[in-house]
């Protein structure tokens, strides 16, 4: 039975900086996932109150708060 041999592979020479945060990935940040996205993150803060209503809303019509989120700015922007 044929066996394969391992074949050895050159570093690639790259120029290493002095300090770690030199060496950072500041581009992709290593996460795999960032050529998938098309769009931004959006943050903001609500009350405990106003997180489970609208966790709980969400449940019931079987969707994610962020699409609810999303189709009511959608909405609101257009009725002008």
């Amino acid at each position: 039975m044929a066996t394969k041999k391992p074949v050895r592979r050159a570093m690639v020479d790259t120029p290493v900086s002095p300090t770690l945060m030199g060496n950072q990935d500041t581009v992709n940040k290593g996460d795999s996932t960032n050529s998938r996205k098309k769009g931004k993150c959006i943050t903001f803060w609500v009350t405990d109150e106003q997180k489970a209503e609208i966790s709980a809303f969400a449940a019931e019509h079987n969707t994610t708060v962020s699409r609810l989120i999303v189709e009511g700015l959608e909405i609101r922007m257009n009725q002008g």
